[in-house]
């Protein structure tokens, strides 16, 4: 029955993983991933440590379940700071990994080091393998840790809540029930019974809810959305090279509208000469002036906008981003215009001189 309990949760946390992955959006940060990475593999160690036969065995499982114990719940803690869109500084994000770093360190003495684990051994109860171990001096940092980044989390959520009217209070509300529920499952959940181990069930609630979240939180985020749509539109195509004008990579759409980028290699000048002196020119004259223009550039039977600005590594320069945009349609409705304007002029021209040549025979015939 109890072996029953984890096989399932093994196969409903490979299903919300499989999901995730096949509707995971570019623009989903690698935290996201994290969590379905760290939840199915602390699912298959659970299932194996219930099917281990030997100590040895058992301790090496139990210390990969360490990985999700360690680290998930900071990543849950990162991944509602990134929907509450708090910018935390670099310093504090490097801290809490190495807090969660060096308490992961210490499982590793499980079986060597009477610090984490005094003693540890195996028995069958409930008709699976069940770790009995005694606590040591430093496993004490492990409930610090896990109390920290259950309660930093909420006290986001609730900032998020009251300070944040840009977020989705749906968002929150999910984020907020899964943290309470991981509370629940961790520090009380063992009261109620002890033949299971409640933070697989926890684990499991996370993976749905942040499914929940996940699936629309590109919603409130304009610059994404806004990439994604040009991305697709396929219009607009971008060309990214350093300082010293060396090709570094380029979209799809950039490559189809030019084909000889597609042949380029990185960190090399553009080989093909004449989009290689064009290209130069432009980024001399942007470099000169600090004014970006937009230049015309004619391939085959259609005409791009060739516009020039700066490439930002987060907040560094690191070279020059040419926007290239599929204007044909564009400029061929304005030269349309135009011709239909010269000939409208032409034709009132031609009525005006008619007009005039009338007026004269006119005055001519009174005259007569």
């Amino acid at each position: 029955m109890v072996l029953n309990f984890y096989i399932i949760i093994c196969v409903l946390s490979l299903i919300c993983c499989m999901f995730f992955f096949w509707n995971k959006r570019s623009y989903y940060p690698l935290l996201y991933a994290m969590v379905y990475i760290l939840a199915l593999s602390a699912h298959v160690c659970y299932v194996l440590l219930a099917l281990a036969k030997e100590v040895r065995e058992a301790v090496i499982i139990n210390k990969v379940i360490y990985v999700s114990g360690c680290f998930f719940s900071l990543v849950g803690l990162m991944i509602v700071i990134s929907v509450c869109q708090i910018k935390l500084p670099k310093i504090v994000s490097f801290l809490l990994l190495l807090f969660a770093s060096g308490v992961y360190c210490l499982s590793f003495t499980a079986g060597y080091s009477p610090i984490f684990y005094k003693s540890i051994d195996i028995e069958q109860r409930y008709g699976i393998t069940v770790l009995v171990k005694e606590y040591g001096p430093l496993h004490s940092l492990f409930y610090v840790m896990i109390g920290l980044f259950l309660v930093a989390t909420l006290v986001v959520l609730i900032y998020g809540w009251f300070k944040k009217p840009n977020i989705s209070k749906r968002d929150l509300a999910i984020a907020a029930f899964m943290q309470i529920f991981s509370i629940f499952c961790y520090f009380i959940g063992r009261m109620v019974t002890k033949q299971i181990e409640w933070m697989a069930l926890a684990d499991l609630v996370d993976e749905i809810g942040f499914l929940l979240i996940m699936n629309h939180i590109g919603l409130y985020r304009v610059d994404d959305l806004v990439l994604s749509s040009i991305q697709n539109d396929g219009k607009v195509g971008y060309v990214a090279m350093d300082f010293k004008k060396k090709y570094l990579s380029a979209t799809d759409a950039a490559k189809k509208f030019i084909p000889e980028i597609a042949k380029n290699h990185a960190d090399r000048e553009i080989e093909d000469r004449e989009l290689r002196e064009l290209f130069n020119k432009w980024i001399d004259q942007y470099s000169i002036e600090k004014l970006s223009v937009d230049h015309i550039f004619h391939k085959n039977k259609s005409i791009y906008l060739v516009h020039v600005q700066d490439l930002y590594d987060g907040n560094q320069k690191r070279g020059y981003l040419l926007e290239i945009t599929d204007d044909t349609e564009h400029l061929e409705r304005m030269e349309d215009i135009e011709r239909y304007n010269m000939n409208l002029n032409r034709e009132l021209m031609e009525k005006s001189k008619k007009i005039r040549e009338l007026e004269s025979q006119k005055r001519s015939s009174d005259k007569d």
